[in-house]
């Protein structure tokens, strides 16, 4: 087997190791062992080549859980980590089952605290559920949560509340204007037609 190490940049402290010309992850230099030099390639026996990929598995995992452990992200964040750092996939297969085997990656967690944190931010439901496509998560985990979250009353009310705030923050804009300053502010912010013009009207007829 041919190792080849590659540092990531010239004065870097990490570096991109290949073995047979395949990328498998990225290592500090501080670990890699005796009988790896940067910028050189070298053969290798299987055993070493173990020893390589048992300190990247190693490495891999520090990565996560140290990702984990500053905040709550999903399943798929956490393989994007991964494939930024250059992991053989089966390593990085290997370091997503474990961390969601001990918890430490739960989708339907996470989908609760997402869909909590944008429902605080008030945003219409439809943008929320876009959102959440973009998240990469099975829609058979977030849907019945965002079922559960997301209470057609309260987004009503959310809504009210905003519209007061935006309208009164527009200076004396003929009632056509600021219609259409409302409306498109609010739909863009994924709320339906017929919930903001429900709203515009509870509004205008205060």
């Amino acid at each position: 087997m041919t190792l080849r190490i590659v540092r990531t940049n010239p004065k870097g402290r990490t570096a991109l190791i290949y073995i047979d010309d395949q990328c498998v992850g990225t290592l500090p230099i501080r670990v890699l062992p005796s009988f790896c030099a940067p910028e050189n390639s070298c053969q290798i026996s299987s055993d070493q080549a173990a020893q390589i990929m048992e300190l990247l598995s190693s490495h891999a995992r520090k990565l996560l859980l140290d990702y984990l452990a500053k905040a709550e992200h999903s399943r798929w964040q956490s393989r994007q980590l991964l494939l930024r750092r250059r992991f053989d996939e089966a390593i990085i297969d290997q370091q997503i089952n474990y961390a969601i085997q001990h918890s430490f990656i739960d989708d339907a967690r996470y989908s609760e605290i997402y869909i909590r944190s944008w429902i605080n931010r008030g945003i219409g439901k439809r943008l929320l559920i876009s959102k959440l496509y973009e998240q990469r998560i099975d829609p058979a985990i977030w849907k019945p949560i965002l079922e559960e979250m997301y209470k057609e009353e309260d987004g009503s009310h959310k809504l009210e509340e905003q519209m007061q705030g935006y309208i009164a923050r527009q200076k004396d804009l003929p009632t056509q204007k600021l219609k259409e300053k409302v409306f498109g502010y609010f739909i863009g912010k994924g709320y339906e037609l017929d919930e903001v013009m429900a709203s515009f009207a509870r509004i205008s007829n205060e």
